[in-house]
């Protein structure tokens, strides 16, 4: 009878997951609660952690005790308590805020994006990783923004928040796994041995027009004295062959 009664009332614990931030730790608050107007009965408090927690990131839990389920693949905390008619019990448990993405992580991959756009500029390429690019700088920016606006907030949409941004996160590493595919293949269709230079190649090729041209200019300048020169010889002759006449 009493294990039954133990059952029943783990049906009937209420938890409050509505909890606040402390120190750069995150408190949980459970609740358990006899709902029995007249009989004393042993409550089995228990709180699955959320996903992301570990053993490692577990502060603080009272008088709780903390367990993994093999199953769920998730840490939880419990306690066995003996509450009179109506008793209710709260307790507190303090976890390490593992939901933030280190601004660092996040500068540094904008970074490498701009490096590898900037890797095909003047390629055929550029276009899409020019596109690519300002997509992963307004991704970053975004997840640095949601984040910075739930680091006051409550445990649930501060949590959110976070596994939102962990998505976005996972695209923009898809987006710069494009651009250094890109990248691998303008070094493939260069040689294994030559760097992506095509802008330069095609400033060199612009410096030798440029060059012949002006040699052009500077070779018909030279044709053309000597044409005038060639003239005058003539007129000259010309000249002195109707004086002896």
């Amino acid at each position: 009878m009493r294990k039954k009664l133990i059952l029943t009332i783990l049906i009937l614990i209420a938890l409050s997951f509505v909890a606040s931030e402390a120190e750069c730790n995150i408190v949980l608050k459970t609740l358990v609660v006899n709902p029995s107007k007249d009989k004393t009965q042993t409550a089995k408090l228990m709180a699955y952690l959320p996903k992301e927690a570990t053993a490692d990131d577990i502060v603080d839990v009272g008088d709780l005790k903390v367990d993994y389920d093999i199953e769920k693949g998730l840490y939880y905390v419990h306690q066995k308590y003996d509450l009179k008619p109506g008793e209710s019990i709260a307790r507190e448990i303090e976890i390490r805020d593992v939901w933030v993405i280190s601004r660092s992580d996040i500068e540094e991959l904008t970074k490498q994006a701009k490096e590898l756009a900037e890797k095909l500029r003047g390629t055929a390429y550029f276009d899409m990783a020019n596109a690519l690019q300002k997509d992963i700088e307004r991704k970053t920016s975004e997840i640095l923004d949601r984040q910075e606006k739930a680091l006051n907030a409550k445990p649930q949409l501060h949590i959110g928040v976070y596994r939102s941004n962990v998505h976005i996160l996972d695209l923009t590493n898809n987006d710069l796994a494009k651009l250094e595919k890109m990248v691998e293949e303008v070094k493939e269709q260069n040689g294994p041995g030559d760097k992506i230079h095509v802008q330069a190649t095609w400033r060199l090729i612009v410096a030798m027009i440029a060059a012949l041209g002006v040699l052009s200019i500077i070779f018909f300048i030279i044709w053309n004295r000597q044409a005038a020169i060639e003239g005058s010889k003539r007129k000259a002759e010309q000249n002195d062959k109707d004086t002896s006449f």
